[in-house]
C-alpha cells in the first residue's frame, strides 16, 4: 500500500514539475521537454530506481497514445493560411535540411553502425523530423519576427509529417516480407496510403457531422479523443496506416471552412464543424500530460554505457547542425535579419515525433533477426534527441546572452 501511495504522490508531483518546467521556460529558454528526460535520466539509468521493462506493456501504450495525440496535433497545426504565408519562405530550406540528414546519417548508419541499407534509410528518415513539441514553444517565448516565427512551426510540422509518412512506409515495406521499398510501392504501399487518407478523410466527416448532436449530451468532451484512437484502431486492424489517418482527421478539421463544400457533400455531409476554444483547450492539457510522461519514459530508456551508441549519437548531432548552418547560409532570404538567420539555422531539435517513430518497430511483427538493429536505432535516436535539445538550449541561451552574437552576425553577414 506504501508503494502505490509513493506512486500517487510522484504522479501528482511530477505534473507540478511539467507546469514548474514550462514557467521557467519563460524565464530561462530551456525547453521543458530537457528537465523531463532528466527526470527519466536520474531515475533510470543513472539510479537505477526504475526501468522501461517495471512498465510492461504500459510503455508501448504509452508510445501510441503519443504517436496518435501527437499526430493529431500536427495536423491541427497545418492550417492552410499558414501554409500559404510561411511555405514559400521555407520550404527549400525545409527540403534541403531533410535530405542532408537523411543522406548523412544514411551513410554513418550503413558504414559506421553496420545496418542494411533500409534500416539505415529508417534511422536517417527518423532523424529528418524537427520537434514541433519543442519549436512551438520556443519560437511562441522569442523575441522574433511573426514570419520567422511561422516559418519555424510550419518547417517543423513539414518535416514531422515527411518524417512520419515516410518512416512509416519503410516499417510496412518490412512488415510486408519485401527485400525493398521500390518493390514494396510498387505493390501496395501506395494504395495503402490512399485509403488510410480516405478513412482519415471519412472519420473527419462523418466525426464533424454527428459532433453538434453529441454535445448536447452530458460529459462527452472526451468524445473526440476517444473517436481519434478509434480511428486509429479501425484503420490499423483493415491493414492500413493509423497514424496517417489520424493526421489526415487533424488536417481536415484545422482546414474544415477551406474544405469545398461539393466534397463534404459526397460524404452526406453539408458542413463540418470545428473544435470549440474549450475542447482545444483539454486537447492541449491531455497532450500535456501524455508528453511529460512520454518524455520521461524516453530519459529512462536512454543508454549511457554504451560507447558506441555515445559517439554516434554525438557525431550525428553535430553533423546534422553543421550541414543546417551551412544550408541556412545559402538558403536563407537576404532580407532576413543575421539574428533571426542565426536563431533558424540552429532551432531544429528533434523530439516527440523521432522518439514514437523509433519506438513503433519494437511493436511490429518485423523478420526474426532484425531486432537487435532496431533496439540499436532506438538508443542512437534517444541519445541525438538528447543532445540536440541541449544543443538547441545552449544556442539560444548563448545568443540571447551574447556569447556567440558575433559570430552569427559576421558568419551571416558575408553572405549578405
Amino acid at each position: 500500500m506504501e508503494t502505490i501511495s509513493t506512486f500517487v504522490f510522484s504522479i501528482g508531483l511530477i505534473i507540478f514539475a511539467a507546469h514548474f518546467f514550462t514557467a521557467l521556460f519563460e524565464r530561462t529558454r530551456v525547453p521543458d521537454v530537457l528537465p523531463l528526460i532528466f527526470i527519466g535520466i536520474l531515475i533510470g539509468p543513472l539510479f537505477g530506481i526504475v526501468s522501461p521493462d517495471d512498465f510492461g506493456y504500459v510503455g508501448p501504450l504509452l508510445s501510441a497514445v503519443a504517436l496518435v495525440l501527437m499526430l493529431f496535433e500536427g495536423g491541427s497545426h497545418l492550417t492552410l493560411d499558414t501554409l500559404k504565408t510561411s511555405l514559400k519562405d521555407c520550404v527549400v530550406l525545409t527540403l534541403a535540411t531533410f535530405i542532408f540528414t537523411v543522406l548523412i546519417t544514411t551513410g554513418i548508419a550503413y558504414y559506421i553502425m553496420g545496418n542494411d541499407l533500409m534500416p539505415a534509410l529508417f534511422i536517417a528518415v527518423v532523424l529528418g523530423s524537427i520537434s514541433p513539441a519543442v519549436v512551438v514553444p520556443i519560437v511562441r517565448m522569442l523575441d522574433l519576427s511573426e514570419n520567422t516565427k511561422s516559418t519555424l512551426v510550419v518547417e517543423s510540422a513539414i518535416t514531422d509529417v515527411l518524417s512520419i509518412i515516410i518512416a512509416l512506409g519503410i516499417l510496412k515495406t518490412f512488415e510486408s516480407g519485401h527485400k525493398t521499398i521500390m518493390e514494396f510501392i510498387g505493390t501496395n504501399l501506395i494504395a495503402t496510403m490512399a485509403m488510410s487518407l480516405l478513412v482519415g478523410f471519412g472519420g473527419a466527416v462523418i466525426w464533424s457531422t454527428i459532433l453538434e448532436k453529441i454535445r448536447k449530451f452530458p460529459n462527452t468532451i472526451f468524445t473526440s479523443l476517444a473517436f481519434i484512437f478509434l480511428l486509429y484502431g479501425l484503420s490499423e486492424n483493415l491493414g492500413y496506416s493509423g497514424p496517417i489517418s489520424v493526421l489526415i482527421f487533424g488536417v481536415v478539421l484545422a482546414n474544415s471552412k477551406k474544405i469545398p463544400l461539393n466534397i463534404v457533400q459526397k460524404f452526406g455531409a453539408d458542413h463540418l464543424t470545428e473544435f470549440t476554444s474549450i475542447e482545444k483547450t483539454l486537447f492541449s492539457e491531455v497532450i500535456f500530460l501524455v508528453k511529460t510522461f512520454f518524455f520521461i519514459f524516453l530519459g529512462m530508456s536512454i543508454q549511457f554505457g554504451n560507447f558506441k551508441i555515445l559517439f554516434i549519437g554525438i557525431l550525428l548531432t553535430v553533423l546534422i547542425y553543421g550541414g543546417r548552418l551551412l544550408l541556412s547560409r545559402i538558403f536563407i532570404s537576404k532580407e532576413t535579419p543575421n539574428s533571426e538567420a542565426a536563431m533558424i539555422s540552429f532551432i531544429i531539435p528533434k523530439g516527440l515525433a523521432a522518439a514514437v517513430l523509433a519506438e513503433v518497430p519494437m511493436h511490429m511483427n518485423l523478420p526474426t533477426g532484425i531486432e537487435e538493429t532496431f533496439i540499436e536505432i532506438r538508443a542512437v535516436v534517444y541519445m541525438v534527441i538528447l543532445f540536440s535539445i541541449l544543443l538547441t538550449s545552449f544556442l539560444i541561451y548563448s545568443q540571447g546572452n551574447g556569447f556567440t552574437r558575433g559570430l552569427y552576425e559576421r558568419y551571416f553577414s558575408k553572405s549578405n
